[in-house]
């Protein structure tokens, strides 16, 4: 059905421009084109390329080098039968299975450079799969220690923007060092690596409950939400929607699945701690709502978190001004239409300036989009899904978390919608 969906979108090709080829090029046989797309398409899976741009560039890339291609993306492989034409050669059926995937835009732009490559007729398939083949043994953009400071910028940038005063900023800080260091633990155990986001919750509110005992004028809320600021799966949930907006319903909703079971490994681990500081005799002292830092916070709070962002998503070092620029865009937009429109809305306006920057900007600079998006909508989401989802819950409210959950759907939405618009406003030119 998927298949038969995909073949009356045609209209998608308006969107996604494939690159010339030049005349002569030799044509590659459906054995050679097929390997090379599963590969590729595994690699920018694995990466953190959404399903409907593999699919639409697997289709094209074949119709480019005389062939007919249908692929079936999902976050965990790829299905791909390419059929000759002019032949009565059979299809070729090819299939890849990932087992594990992460964004990492240094590696999705080597795997663009190459495809570039081969697309431009700059060196053949062969050429193109060794050096594709050595893409996991690309040293790391950033040293260890760099990546710690992100990760700390980030936990503590987070707190600002939920309004945490001086204290909150530097426990949630140090809490978000605590959640990566207990992840980098459990992910080398092939069991425990699944418990990752329910005792990074645990430990992480447990952490909040004995500041905000211990500690005056300290927000458990602002803290717990703060330090597991890269636990959230709202990338992995807002790339779910666009994904089932863009027809592409099974790997929509296997994203979707995925983070729901984030979510509900979250709230438990948020419970259990809750259930354990009372026991423990932590005492939460109700902090009433404060004003934001001043402005100087603000911004450093807005740089610090664009470059965590830009370190712990491995955006090569001489590019990281797009993170900024990504996330400066982001945050101005919705500083300005916060306080005059409903949530929902200054979503969907903010997600679409940001995606048209960004397409924009792929288009000027011949580079994927997701490296221009990416930073600026980590900004929307966490803010506008987690704080509000979680609030609730961290209060022992459950009818009020579940409400408020339940009402930034909505603002999701906003946010896919805004990215669907801006591929409207300013098409990407590039396939990726």
């Amino acid at each position: 059905m998927d298949a038969i969906a995909r073949s009356e979108r045609r209209p998608e090709r308006a969107i996604e421009t494939p690159l010339p080829v030049s005349e002569g090029t030799r044509r590659r046989t459906a054995e050679e084109l097929s390997d090379y797309l599963v590969e590729i398409g595994g690699l920018l899976t694995r990466y953190g390329c959404p399903a409907y741009r593999i699919e639409g560039l697997v289709r094209v890339v074949a119709e480019l080098e005389g062939h007919r291609a249908e692929s079936f993306a999902l976050p965990t492989g790829i299905f791909l039968t390419v059929t000759p034409r002019g032949t009565a050669l059979p299809p070729v059926h090819r299939m890849v299975r990932l087992h594990d995937w992460s964004v990492n835009i240094d590696k999705l732009l080597f795997v663009d450079e190459v495809f570039n490559a081969v697309a431009k007729d700059e060196f053949p398939i062969e050429e193109a799969r060794v050096r594709l083949g050595a893409v996991e043994q690309r040293p790391a953009v950033y040293r260890p220690l760099t990546f710690w400071l992100g990760v700390a910028a980030t936990s503590g940038s987070a707190a600002v923007f939920f309004r945490g005063h001086a204290r909150d900023v530097a426990v949630a800080a140090l809490l978000g060092l605590a959640v990566h260091a207990l992840g980098r633990v459990l992910r080398r155990h092939a069991h425990a690596r699944f418990l990752v986001d329910f005792l990074g919750a645990l430990v992480c509110a447990l952490g909040a409950a004995a500041a905000a005992t211990w500690l005056a004028d300290t927000s458990r809320e602002v803290i717990v939400l703060a330090g597991m600021i890269l636990l959230f799966p709202g990338l992995t949930f807002t790339t779910g929607l666009a994904e089932v907006a863009q027809k592409n319903l099974v790997a929509g909703s296997a994203r979707l699945m995925e983070a729901m079971v984030t979510f509900l490994a979250l709230i438990f681990g948020i419970a259990l701690a809750g259930t354990l500081a009372r026991t423990l005799g932590l005492v939460d002292v109700a902090v009433p709502d404060r004003q934001s830092l001043g402005w100087s916070w603000q911004i450093a709070a807005l740089v610090s978190i664009s470059l965590g962002f830009g370190v712990a998503f491995q955006i090569p070092k001489r590019l990281l001004w797009a993170a900024l620029l990504s996330g400066g865009t982001s945050y101005a937009v919705t500083s300005l239409l916060q306080s005059l429109l409903p949530g929902h809305v200054a979503a969907f306006l903010a997600a679409t300036v940001v995606c048209a920057v960004a397409n924009g900007l792929a288009r000027a600079t011949d580079r994927p989009a997701q490296l221009y998006h990416l930073p600026g909508m980590m900004l929307l989401v966490p803010g506008s899904l987690g704080f509000a989802g979680f609030q609730g819950f961290l209060r022992g409210d459950w009818v009020l978390g579940a409400a408020k959950l339940s009402s930034t759907v909505l603002v999701a939405a906003g946010l896919v919608m805004g990215v669907l618009m801006a591929n409207v406003l300013v098409s990407p030119k590039k396939l990726l």
